[in-house]
């Protein structure tokens, strides 16, 4: 791998696109003082990821880009490309060539690429990297850098081996880690606090799960009483209604009997009445009306056919429509059409003679026009050719005049150059002779490094505070996190909360206790269960809150009175120990409850104190971990759970230390802020030096580079003075051949005047042209009579063809008429055969009328008789009505049973649907009276169970303050029941391979008294929470959830501190190998460059391979110099770059760049030097500032960089043996 070019775009004094193409060996880059040469290594540095300004020789980034100049203004962005050749794939990338590019804008912003594809600086580090071409440039070695790489500590001697090394990702990844181990602390024990408060809730929810089981099979039990309850009502029911419905059915038959005795006797009635001569009254009177009508009819239809067959006979009277066209008239006008026809091809014919005429005459005027442009191009050729010559000889004269003109400047610029040359030399021996500074340039220096110390001591100071500030925000956020999880740990969630607020209450008892620090558990220990308990003013108010909280089903709660009488505290008790009472601080309340109890430091302090204890007798012994001793009970061991009392004793020195820590992070805000202010007045005094140094430097660069200027124009206007008299030489021979180059043209061009010119005839072409105009007017005249007799012919066809279509019409008229005198003959004879007809029908119907009106006389007389037949028949209807309305009375009050025991029944099923969920066909089919009644099974109270054991990860894992409350509760009568798995399985579905449940006939007053004893169970349960099954269900879950991921976070810290270590192993393994490497080389490179001397490295603390320094030991042959410090100048630069090179030696790196680090050495010590290089050639790449000449013979190529009088660098490049060859 090597450096193959690079390329710079407005960087520094770089404003125009410039590029470097390198080559394996050495590179030099050489010029003059000021013309941008360091810019190269600071592009260089700054596009593989340089950060400091400082480090670039600037103040701030910006100063990287193109400031402008006098004559150039300031460009708005940096680019700098590096192009390197990754062949050999040192680089971890799948490209043999990998371009680099780093932009900056003058905005602030900035852009990095990778083969033109953006990234961010941590991936060009991390790629880099790979290849020791880290953060520290430790490959780039500066002006005045030698003498720190000399003067550094042994630990930052220590990093430049670790980035040739490639130590410095193992490091960052290392630093990575343990910043990830600090975050995880704190979820840590943020997570322990939860697990803890969730650990102390599920024993009351577990009590409250265990009552909803209990409530679930009494429900059960009810729900099965009610059912056959409702299911034998259900039954009963449609007993009931089954003999109402027989009953009823018997009684709408005997309607229905009554009811066709009634239906006869309205037939015969209707019989009567359909047969009785009413009818036939009416069917005469309507006969004789009806024929009354025909009558009428007939007589107006005669009438009718008089009158249209007059009306007829006068439109068959009007005369017929004649024809106006014939058959004849049609086929002449088709016949002129076909005769003007025949003149069309009469035109055509004249127009095809017309168009061969006009043609015959185009190709005699075309014939006639090619032959006189070939005289025209005769006569031009003549007139060109003489131009021509008379140009020649006009251009020869001006040649002449312009040789004459150039050999008169040049002979003005040739005393010009003289003059130059004798300006120049005046100005140099001006300059030469002015030599002064040197001392003024030392005290800037000074005041640079002074400046810069002050800097750097104030930017540590800010650094560490800053680091001391972060600490103490994290330890603040941590804090915080604790204070949270105590206090929510210490959320009382029991029935105390119900009476919390009662007059005379005044809160838990916990709040209102303050313990001397460090007995926290063993005043716990000695309350047991009290410390959870609720404090009271009085034994009424006491007394008053016991009674509500029983009202309110809140549970059991526990009370201590404020008020109550403070017994005296016990005296004389063995040293080592102390009364419980003397510990706390409080209501006299709770020093009668610690009456009797003492507390010893620890278990050996109890057992020695117990038999002087025993004496006095009813003395309860507990050590400050939280060990009981009594009489006869002994009670302790590890894994017990802090109470509220420790607890909130723990979150009020959180809270302490958290307004502690506030307090010091205002504190170091303010220092920083402070010292930060320092820093910036530093810098800008800094800032001020370097100008002021820079300044006097740059006044010094711009004399240097006026003694250069002042020599290179001189030795430019000698050189000018003889190019300008040997030019002058050579135009005096120009003028003479000049001279004869106008005779010879001159004399070319009289020639040519004196031939004849060609003549051009164009007589002949105005007849042929006026031949042609009128042929061309025949031809159209010839085209527009053609027109004029096609349009004819067009015309004559419509006119014939119209004449067709209305002879067409005219025969289609006549036909129609012809139709419709038919049909008025045909209406003309069905008329007269009407009239003829209708008188002897109208004889008929006059008879039939009088017919009709005798036949309705009989009929009136025969009604009269069935009259009286009617009147008898109604009597007997009237009978059987009576008879049918009781019935229907009898049959309604049945229907009004079956409807009330429907709707009853109906309830009840609505009922059991309701609330039960069943339909009438289940309800009666599995709790009917007819399947036997399962006997109940009396379950026993679940008996106390242990607390919740935590496993053995989770013990590791979880702090003690995140378990359970206390020991001797677990084992009183009151403590919550925990529902194992299988437990809750059963609760929510019974196993399919149950065992067979004994059974009981269904007895009505058994099941009732069933049903009241269930719902008596179910109000004896008081208030039963209906989610607590699943509520356990879902916190247990949740706590295992929270164990598991507490455990996934130990194991992940577990693995993150073996990452650490095998981190450390391979650092360990790597810096030991490279500071072996290096050491040898350094014992090889420093003879080379110290004949007679010797040197060695070796580690300030070998035992720590981690932070060991590294230590140089220099002793020049003929010296004993025990400091580095008291080395010559040139002795620092060889010993540095003795240790340097030992470096590049044992770790090469793929290329080198070495900023005029010769530049103290004299010619011996930079013999020594250049074969040290050139035996570091063979392995690197070097690209080497320089301005020795010694160092550029070596060079395999050359750039030389200089800069213009605009103010930008340029640069010009040779290879070296290429020129050679």
């Amino acid at each position: 791998m090597h450096l193959k070019s690079l390329t710079l775009k407005g960087f520094k004094s770089f404003a125009q696109p410039t590029s470097f193409v390198f080559e394996p060996g050495v590179t030099c880059v050489v010029g003059p003082n000021g013309s941008g040469k360091s810019n190269v290594v600071d592009a260089l540095a700054w596009v593989m990821g340089e950060q400091g300004a400082k480090t670039l020789r600037g103040g701030k980034m910006e100063d990287v880009i193109f400031a402008g100049t006098a004559t150039r203004g300031p460009l708005g962005r940096a680019e700098v490309l590096l192009t390197i050749d990754n062949s050999d794939g040192a680089l971890p990338i799948e490209y043999s060539e990998v371009t680099i590019s780093r932009t900056l804008f003058r905005n602030g912003g900035s852009e990095y690429a990778i083969n033109g594809e953006q990234c961010r600086l941590l991936d060009l580090q991390e790629l880099l990297s790979d290849s020791g071409l880290g953060r520290e440039m430790h490959v780039i070695v500066g002006q005045g850098q030698l003498d720190q790489v000399l003067h550094a500590t042994p630990e930052d001697r220590r990093g430049f081996i670790e980035e040739a090394a490639g130590i410095l990702k193992h490091r960052r990844r290392k630093e990575k880690t343990l910043r990830k181990l600090d975050a995880m602390q704190a979820n840590l024990t943020r997570l322990s606090d939860l697990a803890g408060e969730i650990r102390r809730q599920l024993k009351p929810l577990g009590q409250q799960a265990q009552i909803a089981r209990e409530a679930q099979t009494i429900a059960a039990i009810v729900r099965d009483a009610r059912a056959r309850l409702l299911a034998d009502e259900v039954v009963e029911l449609r007993r009931a209604i089954t003999d109402v419905t027989r009953s009823e059915s018997e009684r709408k038959t005997e309607r229905v009997v009554l009811q066709e005795q009634l239906d006869q006797s309205k037939l015969r009635q209707n019989r009567i009445e359909q047969s009785s001569t009413s009818n036939a009254v009416d069917e005469a009177r309507r006969i004789a009306f009806g024929l009354e009508q025909v009558q009428d009819h007939l007589r107006s239809l005669f009438t009718l056919a008089n009158q249209r067959l007059s009306l007829l006979s006068q439109q068959a009277e009007l005369p017929g429509m004649a024809s106006t066209l014939s058959e004849s008239a049609v086929a002449d006008a088709f016949a002129e059409a076909t005769a003007l026809e025949a003149g069309i091809a009469a035109a055509e014919e004249v127009l095809g003679r017309a168009s061969a005429a006009t043609a015959t005459a185009r190709a005699s005027l075309d014939s006639l026009d090619e032959e006189i442009s070939a005289q025209s191009a005769l006569v031009s050729q003549h007139d060109l050719e003489q131009g021509r010559l008379v140009g020649a000889v006009r251009a020869a004269e001006e040649r002449r005049a312009a040789t004459v003109a150039q050999l008169e400047r040049q002979r003005a610029a040739l005393a010009a150059a003289e003059e130059r040359r004798e300006a120049a030399r005046a100005e140099l021996v001006a300059l030469e002779g002015d030599d002064t500074g040197a001392v003024h340039d030392t005290e800037l220096a000074a005041a640079v490094t002074s400046a810069e110390e002050s800097v750097q001591a104030l930017q540590v100071r800010v650094d560490a505070l800053r680091d001391e500030l972060h600490t103490a925000e994290r330890e603040r956020d941590a804090l915080a996190a604790r204070t949270s999880a105590l206090t929510l740990a210490t959320d009382q969630r029991d029935g105390s909360q119900q009476i919390i607020g009662l007059d005379g209450i005044r809160g838990l008892l916990a709040e209102h206790v303050k313990v001397e620090a460090g007995y926290e558990a063993a005043i716990a220990a000695a309350l047991g269960t009290l410390a959870d308990a609720v404090l009271a003013d009085t034994w009424d108010a006491a007394a008053a809150a016991l009674a509500h909280a029983r009202g309110a089903e809140a549970g059991r709660v526990e009370i201590v009175v404020a008020d109550a009488a403070s017994p005296e505290i016990v005296q004389g008790l063995p040293s080592g120990v102390r009364a419980a009472a003397s510990l706390v601080s409080g209501p006299d309340g709770i020093r009668g409850v610690l009456a009797g109890v003492v507390v010893a430091d620890d278990l050996d302090a109890a057992r020695s104190a117990w038999p002087a204890l025993a004496r006095i007798g009813g003395i309860t012994v507990i050590t400050r971990e939280g060990d009981v001793l009594a009489e006869h009970v002994v009670r302790g061991g590890s894994g017990g759970s802090r109470s509220r009392i420790e607890l909130l004793a723990e979150r009020d020195a959180a809270q302490e230390r958290l307004v502690g820590v506030t307090t010091t992070i205002e504190r170091l805000a303010h220092e920083l802020a402070e010292h930060r202010e320092r820093l910036d007045l530093a810098r800008i005094d800094l800032v001020q030096a370097q100008g002021a140094l820079k300044e006097f430097e740059t006044r010094l660069a711009e004399r240097s580079e006026a003694l250069g200027r002042s020599r290179v124009q001189l030795e430019a206007a000698a050189a000018e003075s003889e190019r300008l008299a040997e030019a002058v030489a050579g135009l005096g021979e120009q003028v003479a051949a000049a001279d004869a180059a106008v005779e010879r043209a001159s004399s070319e061009r009289d020639a040519h005047a004196a031939t004849p010119r060609p003549m051009l005839d164009v007589s002949a072409r105005d007849g042929l042209v006026a031949e042609l105009d009128q042929a061309r007017q025949t031809e159209v005249a010839a085209r527009v009579d053609l027109e004029t007799a096609r349009e004819r012919v067009r015309a004559q066809r419509e006119q014939a063809e119209q004449l067709r279509k209305r002879l067409d019409a005219e025969r289609h008229a006549a036909e129609e008429a012809a139709r419709l005198a038919v049909i008025r003959r045909h209406q003309i004879e069905a008329a007269q055969g009407v009239i003829d007809a209708l008188p002897a029908v109208l004889d008929t119907a006059d008879r039939s009328v009088s017919e009709a009106r005798l036949g309705l006389a009989t009929a009136e007389a025969e009604r009269a008789k069935q009259n009286e037949e009617l009147t008898e028949l109604r009597r007997a209807e009237t009978q059987l009505r009576e008879r049918l309305q009781a019935l229907n009375e009898n049959v309604h009050g049945l229907e009004m049973q079956s409807y009330e025991k429907k709707l009853h029944l109906s309830s009840l099923l609505e009922r059991a649907a309701e609330e039960l969920g069943l339909v009438e066909d289940v309800l009666v089919a599995e709790y009917g009276p007819q399947v036997p009644v399962p006997v109940d099974v009396v379950v026993p109270p679940a008996p106390a169970a242990a607390p919740l054991a935590a496993t053995s990860e989770v013990q590791e894992i979880l702090p003690s303050g995140a378990e359970d409350s206390n020991d001797h509760a677990a084992a009183s009568t009151e403590s919550p029941v925990f529902l194992e798995e299988e437990d809750r399985a059963a609760a929510e579905s019974e196993p399919d391979d149950a065992p067979e449940v004994a059974t009981e006939p269904y007895d009505r007053a058994r099941q009732k008294a069933r049903l009241d004893r269930a719902e008596r169970k179910y109000a004896q349960l008081g208030r039963v929470n209906p989610l607590a099954l699943e509520e356990f269900a879902a916190l247990e879950q949740r706590h295992k959830f929270l164990t598991e991921q507490l455990a996934d976070l130990q194991a992940t810290r577990k693995d993150l501190i073996t990452i650490i270590g095998e981190i450390d192993e391979k650092m360990q393994d790597i810096f030991a190998a490279a500071f072996d490497d290096t050491k040898a080389a350094f014992d090889q490179v420093f003879p080379m460059l110290f004949p007679g001397g010797t040197g060695s490295l070796h580690l300030t603390n070998p035992d720590d391979m981690l932070t060991t320094g590294i230590e140089v030991t220099v002793k020049p042959a003929g010296k004993k110099i025990e400091r580095l410090s008291l080395l010559s100048g040139g002795e620092r630069s060889l010993a540095a770059v003795a240790l340097l090179f030992a470096i590049f030696t044992a770790r090469p790196s793929p290329f080198y760049i070495l900023d005029e680090v010769e530049a103290a050495l004299d010619d011996a010590n930079l013999g020594r030097l250049l074969s040290v290089i050139e035996r570091l050639r063979e392995s690197s790449q070097l690209i080497v500032i320089t301005h020795q000449k010694r160092t550029m013979e070596i060079a395999d190529a050359l750039y030389g960089v200089s800069m213009r009088q605009d103010g930008v660098s340029a640069v010009v490049g040779q290879r070296v043996a290429a020129e050679a060859s």
